[in-house]
C-alpha cells in the first residue's frame, strides 16, 4: 500500500522513486471502496514516473514453483501506448510476471504476462478492455497454480489459460511498478538499464502471493459477493467455422494423435498461444463421441525443459501394454511427439522423438523417462506416424528425415525401442507422412500401404516388413488451395480409415481464433481404369447434424430458373447426381463463390468471390462422367467449401472470404442442365451454444 515511500510488507522498508511520485488521500466513496478491499484509502499517482521495489529484502519478489497470485487496484487517467502496471521482467525468454495496458489498433487490451522455467516465451491471458470503462478503478487478480492461469477483472473471469510448469525464478531484475525497461518491448538485457515510464493514473495497493488466491479471496480483494464468468462467447464469431473444428481461440495447425479409444475420438493439435516462439507448441486437445461434435479439453501435452516444444506426432493404443506403462484398468494410450527446438536461438536441442503416456484413458500424459526413443538423426527429422503392421507383427513409424524429400521407416515391438529398416523418397512431398495398410476394394485379404506427405500426394504399394515398393505414380490427394498434414485416426473399432487435415489460412480478421480442420473424411482404396486411388468422402456421422431438407428428381434446369434461390443460410451438404449425355456446362454459385464444371474440358474450378480476388482461385480438378453422369457433393461452412468429385474421386479443399451480408445461392447452365437428383440439408452448428 502507498502511504509513503514504505511499503506495507516490512520485509521491504523502502521503495525508490523514478520521477514524480505524490500520495493522495482518497474520500467518499472512492476510500470506502479502497478499504473495502483491504486498503487504507491512499493511493500513489504517477505522472510519466515509477517505483522500483527491488527483489525484496529477502529476494521475496523472486516467486518460484507452481504457486503465484497478483494484485493491482488501478485507475488509468489515459492510455497512449504500451503501459505496465507492474513488471518484472527480461524479454519473453526471461521474463517473470508483469501486468500492462496494451493497445492493439482501435483495441486497449489488460495483459498479464508470465514467464515458466518449463517453456520458452511466456503465457499470455487477455481482456479487451471497454472504452467507457477505461479511467474507471479496476481490481485486477492473476492466479496461477502450475497447471491454469486465471484473469479476474473487477471479480469477473475474463480469460484462462494452459500454463504449465514452474514460475521463472532467475530474472534478477527488479520489481518495478508503474515502468518498464525501455529496450525491445521494454525489456533489456542490462540489470542497470535505464527504465521509462508512461503509468498516467492512480494505484491504490499491489499484492502478491506465493499461493492460488480462493475465490473466497478474489471476492473479497474485488469487493464482490459473487465471482462471475465473463470470458468471451467463443463459436457465435462472424467467421467462425460452424461444423468444422477451431480452437477457441489462438492459433490451430496440424493435427496430432489421432486415436480413438472407449468410445471417445481424441483430436490432438498443434496450439501456438501468443508470446511462445515457434519451436514451443502444444499438443492442444478435443474430444468427440461422434467425430461431428467437438469439445476442447483443459488438458494439454505441453513441452518439456529438456526435449523442448511439442511438434507433430501421432498417437496409438498399447493394447498389450508391450511398453509396461499400465497400471490399472486402462490400457495405455502412447503419443509419439517430435520434441523440437531451435539450438542456434537456445530453445532446446535439434529434434528427438520422444513419447508421452496415458494410463487414465487420455486425460493426462507423462513424459518417459528415458527419452528420446529416437535421436537425432539429421536437422529437423520430424512427424512420427505409428502403425501397427499385422504381417510383419510389429509396430512401424514414418518419419521425415528432413533431407530433402526422403522418408525413413522405423519397427519396434515394444513402442520404445526403434530400429531404422529403410528410407524412401517422395519426390514433391516433405513432412507429416502417413504410412498405413488399407484394404483395396474393402477386401481385407488384400492389402495395400499408402504413402502420403504433408501437400496430401501419395503412392500405393506393397510393404514386406521393411522395403515400401511404390506400385503407382506420385498422385494428387487433394486438389483444393488449403489442405496440409493430413493424419489417420488410430484404433477406430469399425475398420474405417478415418482422415483429417489442417486446413492453412489467414483469413479471419478480428477473429479469436486462427485456421481450422478439415470436416473428417473417409478414406479408401478403389479400382479405376487407372488402377488403384484414394477416395474420400465426408463421414457418414454428418447426417447427425441434417436439418432442412430439400430434394429435386429428374428436373431440367433452363436459363434463369434457379432452384437454389430460396437457399439463405451459411452451412449446407449439397449432394447432386447430373446426367451430361443431354446436359452443358453448368456453374453453382455460392455466397460469391463459384464452382463451374466445363462439359467440354470435362473440368471442375472453383472460383472465391470477386472481392476476394487474391484468393480467387480454390483448385480445379479433372472430372470426367461416368456412364454419361457426374455427381458432386459439397460442404459450405462459414469460409469454407470442400468438393467431392464422383464419390469423392477427386477432393477440393478451400477456403473463401464471403460476402456476410449477401447470402445468395444459384445454379445456372448457358443451356441446360438436367439434373438426376438434388438434396440439399442444411446443417446445424456443432458448437453447444443457445
Amino acid at each position: 500500500m502507498f502511504s509513503d515511500l514504505n511499503d506495507a510488507t516490512q520485509e521491504n522498508s523502502r521503495l525508490k522513486k523514478n520521477g514524480n511520485i505524490s500520495f493522495i488521500t482518497l474520500q467518499g466513496e472512492e476510500a470506502d471502496a479502497s478499504k473495502i478491499r483491504g486498503g487504507d484509502g491512499v493511493v500513489a499517482k504517477f505522472n510519466g514516473s515509477c517505483l522500483i521495489a527491488g527483489q525484496g529484502a529477502d529476494n521475496e519478489l523472486n516467486f518460484n514453483g507452481k504457486f503465484l497470485s497478483i494484485l493491482a487496484r488501478v485507475k488509468a487517467n489515459h492510455i497512449t501506448g504500451y503501459t505496465p502496471i507492474l513488471t518484472k521482467a527480461g524479454n519473453d525468454q526471461s521474463l517473470a510476471y508483469n501486468v500492462a495496458f496494451n493497445p492493439q489498433g482501435k483495441d486497449i487490451y489488460l495483459e498479464i504476462l508470465l514467464g515458466s522455467d518449463d517453456i520458452a516465451g511466456a503465457h499470455l491471458l487477455k481482456y479487451k478492455m471497454p472504452k467507457e470503462e477505461l479511467t474507471l478503478w479496476h481490481d485486477i487478480i492473476f492466479r496461477f497454480n502450475g497447471e491454469i492461469s486465471e484473469l479476474y477483472v473487477d471479480g469477473q473471469l475474463r480469460d484462462d489459460e494452459i500454463t504449465v510448469g514452474d514460475i521463472r525464478d532467475w530474472n534478477r531484475r527488479p520489481l518495478m511498478i508503474g515502468g518498464q525497461y525501455r529496450d525491445g518491448e521494454g525489456y533489456s538485457d542490462s540489470f542497470n538499464a535505464s527504465p521509462e515510464f508512461v503509468f498516467d493514473g492512480l494505484i491504490d495497493h499491489i499484492g502478491l502471493w506465493d499461493r492460488y488466491l480462493s475465490d473466497k479471496e478474489i471476492m473479497q480483494l474485488s469487493g464482490v459477493q459473487n465471482l462471475k464468468d465473463g470470458r468471451p462467447e467463443y463459436y457465435t464469431e462472424a467467421y467462425r467455422p460452424q461444423f468444422h473444428f477451431s480452437a477457441k481461440k489462438n492459433w490451430l495447425n496440424d493435427p496430432n494423435g489421432l486415436v480413438y479409444y472407449d468410445g471417445v475420438y481424441h483430436m490432438f493439435f498443434q496450439y501456438m498461444p501468443p508470446h511462445r516462439p515457434g519451436a514451443y507448441k502444444d499438443w492442444g486437445h478435443a474430444i468427440s463421441r461422434d467425430l461431428i461434435h467437438w469439445e476442447q479439453i483443459p488438458n494439454h501435452i505441453t513441452p518439456h525443459k529438456v526435449w523442448a516444444g511439442c511438434w507433430s506426432g501421432s498417437a496409438v493404443v498399447d493394447e498389450h501394454n508391450v511398453t509396461g506403462f499400465q497400471n490399472g484398468d486402462e490400457k495405455p494410450i502412447i503419443a509419439f511427439i517430435t520434441n523440437g527446438g531451435h539450438p542456434n536461438d537456445g530453445l532446446g536441442p535439434m529434434c528427438t522423438q520422444c513419447i508421452a503416456y496415458s494410463t487414465d484413458a487420455g486425460k493426462t500424459f507423462t513424459y518417459y523417462d528415458k527419452n528420446p526413443v529416437i535421436r537425432n538423426i539429421h536437422n529437423a527429422n520430424r512427424d512420427p506416424k505409428v502403425v501397427w503392421d499385422a504381417n510383419s507383427k510389429q509396430w512401424i513409424m514414418s518419419l521425415y528425415m528432413d533431407k530433402e524429400c526422403e522418408f525413413g521407416l522405423f519397427a519396434s515391438n515394444n513402442l520404445k525401442d526403434w530400429r531404422q529398416l529403410s528410407t524412401l523418397t517422395l519426390d514433391g512431398v516433405t513432412e507429416c507422412p502417413g504410412f498405413l495398410p488399407v484394404p483395396a476394394d474393402g477386401d481385407n485379404n488384400n492389402i495395400k500401404w499408402l504413402f502420403f506427405g504433408a501437400n496430401g500426394k501419395y503412392k500405393i504399394g506393397s510393404f514386406d516388413g521393411t522395403h515400401f515398393q511404390p506400385e503407382t505414380e506420385i498422385l494428387e490427394g487433394d486438389f483444393g488451395k488449403n489442405f496440409y498434414a493430413a493424419m489417420t485416426w488410430s484404433n477406430v473399432p469399425d475398420g474405417r480409415c478415418l482422415h483429417l487435415a489442417w486446413m492453412p489460412t489467414r483469413r479471419y480478421p478480428d477473429m479469436p481464433f486462427e485456421q481450422q480442420m478439415n470436416f473428417p473424411t473417409e478414406l479408401t482404396l478403389r479400382t479405376t481404369p487407372n488402377g488403384l486411388r484414394v477416395y474420400r468422402i465426408p463421414v457418414r456421422e454428418i447426417s447427425n447434424l441434417y436439418d432442412r431438407h430439400d430434394r429435386w428428381k429428374n428436373k431440367t434446369i433452363t436459363p434463369g430458373n434457379n432452384i437454389l434461390s430460396k437457399l439463405k443460410g451459411d452451412l449446407y451438404d449439397m449432394q447432386f447426381e447430373f446426367d451430361m449425355t443431354q446436359s452443358s456446362s453448368f456453374t453453382i454459385g455460392i455466397r460469391g463463390a463459384n464452382i463451374c464444371y466445363n462439359a467440354d474440358k470435362q473440368e471442375i474450378s472453383c472460383n472465391g468471390p470477386t472481392v476476394d480476388n487474391k484468393w480467387a482461385d480454390l483448385g480445379r480438378a479433372t472430372l470426367k462422367s461416368i456412364d454419361g453422369k457426374v455427381k458432386l457433393r459439397i460442404l459450405v461452412d462459414r469460409t469454407s467449401i470442400e468438393i467431392f468429385g464422383n464419390d469423392g474421386e477427386i477432393v477440393i479443399t478451400s477456403n473463401f472470404m464471403p460476402d456476410l451480408l449477401h447470402r445468395s445461392y444459384s445454379l445456372s447452365t448457358d443451356k441446360q442442365i438436367k439434373i438426376i437428383s438434388a438434396d440439399i440439408h442444411s446443417l446445424k452448428s456443432i458448437w453447444n451454444i443457445n
